[in-house]
């Protein structure tokens, strides 16, 4: 199925987030993290989207100067909320009805105007890490060094997600939203 693609949301500094860019929270990603390189992911919450952005340092080898890259997803800040009650949904015995439908590895429902998703996948962790991304269907994949055809898609290892407290932070800004807070 196509979707309709929204314009691409402009790159933001995790470090130096632009006026008005509210930060509530960070999280590292073990799997994918190393000694000299580590993936801490950003979250911001602005004009009712949640925002989740990284600045990698990438040196391709010894000889380059290497640069900054930048990577985002952006989400109708509604969506959390969602997010969350469709990962719930997956561990629901298969007979409940509002249970993930056997052999079905993926969910879409339109949230303030974007049709967002939550996919199972055997690798999103890494080699043989299972895990869930968070899927924008409207929003393109991009960072500041290619632009892909493909929906956005953050991925997210279980570990990750329930071992090193992501689901909490999507829990916690899913209520900081339901308080006003933003």
């Amino acid at each position: 199925m196509q979707y309709s693609r929204l314009p691409p949301w402009p790159f933001i500094d995790p470090d130096s987030p632009p006026r008005g860019y509210q930060k509530v929270g960070q999280s590292k990603d073990e799997a994918h993290s190393t000694p000299n390189y580590p993936q801490i992911w950003h979250f911001f919450i602005y004009d009712r989207h949640l925002i989740i952005s990284i600045k990698e340092w990438l040196a391709p080898d010894d000889s380059s100067p290497g640069e900054f890259v930048y990577q985002q997803y952006e989400y109708p800040i509604a969506g959390v909320r969602w997010f969350i009650d469709s990962i719930d949904r997956f561990f629901l015995h298969p007979d409940d009805p509002n249970a993930i439908p056997r052999g079905k590895f993926n969910i879409r429902e339109e949230i303030d105007g974007e049709v967002l998703g939550v996919t199972r996948g055997a690798a999103y962790g890494g080699r043989y890490t299972p895990g869930y991304s968070f899927d924008n269907l409207n929003r393109i994949e991009h960072s500041t060094q290619s632009e892909g055809p493909f929906c956005q898609m953050f991925e997210m290892g279980d570990p990750w997600l329930f071992d090193d407290g992501l689901f909490d932070l999507f829990k916690e800004i899913a209520e900081r939203h339901e308080r006003g807070e933003f």
